[in-house]
């Protein structure tokens, strides 16, 4: 059986890209542009599960600039030709794919062992409340 590659190219609208490598000098350009997704799924998971729905969908259209947003940033294409020409399901793969080859859950997990035992604890402390928000 042939071992399974994984993909290297994609179709993003006319456009054929490379799945990037995260260098430093990416990641610090992505890192202004990820905020905005996490408050926005903090303030999902806060809000009352009565009104979470709405919050959902007021927060769809956000979601959604976001995702292209940091499509441009890492492929290189003007977001106006993305809007136009490419669907949400490129961005998220082209996105996934990106994840995946930088191994990046990998990488969060080395870097929890440099994090200090109180942060450690702060952000498990968060993660509860998140959790009983939940419920």
């Amino acid at each position: 059986m042939f071992p399974l590659t994984k993909k290297e190219k994609l179709k993003l609208g006319n456009r054929t890209v490379s799945v990037p490598k995260l260098t430093r000098n990416r990641l610090k350009r992505l890192t202004d542009h990820i905020g905005t997704i996490g408050d926005l799924l903090v303030k999902v998971f806060l809000v009352p599960a009565v009104d979470r729905s709405v919050m959902i969908v007021a927060g769809a259209e956000v979601m959604i600039d976001e995702i292209y947003e940091l499509t441009s940033l890492l492929s290189d294409i003007d977001i106006d030709e993305l809007s136009e020409q490419a669907s949400l399901a490129e961005c998220t793969e082209y996105l996934n794919l990106t994840w995946s080859k930088n191994d990046m859950n990998a990488a969060l997990k080395n870097l929890s062992g440099l994090i200090p035992p109180m942060a450690q604890q702060f952000v498990t402390s968060i993660a509860q409340r998140m959790g009983q928000a939940v419920d």
